[in-house]
């Protein structure tokens, strides 16, 4: 019976013994793999995301690559729990509304339908209603503020997936909800959207390659190579010439350098520098004069006088000018006066007409200027006196005869 009783007490003892192990070991992996800090203390903290990709509680979180804690919790949540959500979920309304009182009969219908049934579509992609708990140790808080992102992030292509948070410039601490810091959450390209995006560049990539097939077997072999060839001419004659045109360039500046031509006189003449130079001096002395007060410009510019002046000649040139507008004084009545007007007209059309009878050669005017022997008649006469004066110069005693008689 005692026998009995001490095979009964160590059985107990290795139950015991066996059962404080496990609970050790369910602690241990609990701790390995879900990342639960029995004894530390920690920080919750709380994002936001459209998606996770395959995220699990107990994901090691990063902070600039530094493991600071673990993930506790994702979970689904409705969307109305982020405040972010409102702003899209308000335009989603919106769009269903247009999208239900929409006539699918009107033009173009169809086009508008599609469009909107995108942004819907991105609309729903970005609405954040999975909600990821993270326990994070208190030292590193500090580095995390307002501005910090949470990311999702992945060990490779297919590794497993992880939280990334960016650390904070603003200093600010990050927004608390009850017990739970709140971090806003980017969405970032997970492994699916890589490969989906892969399959549409190989998937436009094959319709490329067709396209480029069928302009290939409509073009002609010989034209091709006909035109290959003018262009491998075109460009070698564009290279001579681009060489030749380097060449005069180099020779241009050579000359240049040299001081030859022109340009080359003006860049590299000492004269014209000095002759600059002496300009510009001169042209600072004729400044400083005229800021001093000295010489006839000076005084245009500086006496106060010749403003008055200039502004009386102006005031009374306004005076004069609202005077003509008047119709008072003679330029007035000249450009006032409709029977002044009228008398001018008059002349002047009696003026033209005179004009015209001269120029038909018509009076004494239009024959004195029409007339041909009446310009015959003057130079007969030129001629004549020009022979007289050749006559008397030869022959003065012909014609000129002194008498001298005594009384």
């Amino acid at each position: 019976m005692e026998r009995k009783r001490q095979v009964t007490l160590a059985e107990i003892k290795l139950g015991i013994v066996v059962t404080v192990a496990l609970l050790l070991l369910a602690a241990l992996i609990l701790q390995q793999s879900w990342g639960v800090a029995w004894f530390a203390r920690t920080v919750k903290v709380v994002s936001y995301l459209p998606d996770v990709g395959g995220l699990k509680p107990g994901a090691p979180v990063w902070l600039a690559g530094i493991e600071v804690g673990k993930v506790r919790n994702v979970t689904i949540v409705p969307p109305e729990v982020y405040a972010g959500n409102e702003p899209l979920l308000r335009q989603l309304t919106e769009l269903h509304q247009q999208l239900d009182t929409m006539d699918m009969k009107a033009p173009k219908a169809k086009e508008t339908a599609a469009d909107l049934m995108d942004r819907m579509r991105t609309l729903e992609s970005a609405i954040r209603f999975v909600q990821v708990t993270l326990e994070i140790r208190p030292q590193f808080m500090s580095r995390i503020s307002k501005d910090s992102e949470v990311s999702i992030g992945s060990r490779g292509l297919i590794g497993d997936s992880f939280i990334q948070i960016s650390p904070g410039s603003s200093g600010v601490p990050p927004s608390k909800k009850d017990d739970y810091y709140v971090l806003e959450g980017v969405r970032t390209a997970g492994f699916r959207e890589i490969i989906t995006g892969a399959n549409d560049v190989m998937a436009n990539f094959g319709v490329l390659s067709d396209q480029v097939k069928d302009i290939a077997l409509k073009l002609n072999s010989e034209k091709i190579a006909g035109g290959v060839t003018s262009t491998m001419k075109e460009l070698q004659d564009t290279v001579g010439e681009a060489r030749r045109t380097f060449a005069r360039a180099s020779a241009l500046m050579e000359d240049m350098r040299q001081g030859q031509g022109s340009f080359g006189r003006f860049v590299a003449d000492p004269t014209l520098y000095r002759r600059l130079t002496e300009a510009l001096e001169k042209f600072n002395k004729t400044l400083e004069q005229m800021q001093s007060g000295n010489g006839t410009l000076a005084r245009l510019i500086n006496d106060p006088a010749v403003y008055d002046n200039a502004r009386d000649m102006l005031h009374k040139a306004d005076v004069m000018m609202d005077r003509i507008e008047k119709g008072e004084g003679t330029f007035g009545k000249l450009s006032k006066d409709e029977a002044l007007y009228q008398e001018t007209k008059d002349v002047m059309t009696k003026f033209g007409s005179l004009l015209d009878q001269i120029d038909k050669g018509e009076g004494t005017m239009g024959r004195l200027l029409k007339d041909p022997s009446l310009y015959n008649n003057l130079n007969q006469s030129t001629a004549e006196i020009t022979k007289l004066i050749y006559d008397l110069r030869q022959d003065p005693k012909k014609y000129l005869t002194i008498r001298m008689k005594l009384f």
